[in-house]
């Protein structure tokens, strides 16, 4: 039954096709042709896309003044949530700036810093704070390679330094996620 329906509807589409192709050129053959050369289109111009030219450095300022600083959590047990790799660290003044790559990219990822609140030592005695990085994915499970710089702010653990009594000045080992081959020094 279903091949009866479906030769019906195939031959309909044939012969409708048939006829209007038969019909123009009935109308073509009535019609006189036009002597005139045809024009022909000349071929697109290729567009380039325009160039990206380097921010002035008043709107690198801008871009970098925008660039959102977050604080330091202090957590007792801090511990990271979704897999996050550090790539890069370095300390300027009291911001603590971090490379970090992880997988996702169809969700907003959320970040943050955690420290328990204590100062440690060091194997060789010097004064250290373990940091974790905090990594929320928002459930995101696509697979691209997502790389962010992130910005915290120290200051916190320059005031505890000081309210411990370890003086206004000092410098902390900073260890991140556990690891001390990724370390940066805190001098304040």
């Amino acid at each position: 039954m279903r091949l009866l329906v479906w030769s019906g509807i195939v031959c309909g589409m044939l012969l409708g096709c048939a006829s209007s192709n038969a019909a123009r050129k009935a109308d073509e053959a009535q019609e006189p042709q036009p002597t005139a050369p045809v024009e022909q289109e000349a071929p697109p111009t290729p567009v380039t896309p325009p160039e990206k030219k380097a921010p002035s450095p008043a709107e690198a300022a801008e871009t970098k003044e925008a660039e959102e600083v977050l604080p330091l959590e202090v957590t007792e047990t801090p511990a990271p949530r979704d897999p996050i790799a550090i790539e890069s660290q370095s300390v300027q003044g009291n911001l603590l700036k971090l490379g970090v790559r992880h997988g996702g990219g169809c969700k907003t990822h959320r970040y943050g810093l955690a420290w328990d609140g204590r100062f440690t030592k060091t194997a060789k005695g010097e004064p250290r704070a373990e940091l974790t990085v905090l990594h929320d994915a928002n459930s995101d499970r696509c697979k691209a390679l997502v790389y962010k710089d992130l910005s915290f702010d120290l200051s916190l653990l320059k005031q505890e330094w000081s309210e411990k009594g370890n003086g206004d000045h000092g410098t902390l080992h900073l260890d991140f996620n556990g690891m001390p081959e990724q370390s940066a020094q805190f001098k304040f």
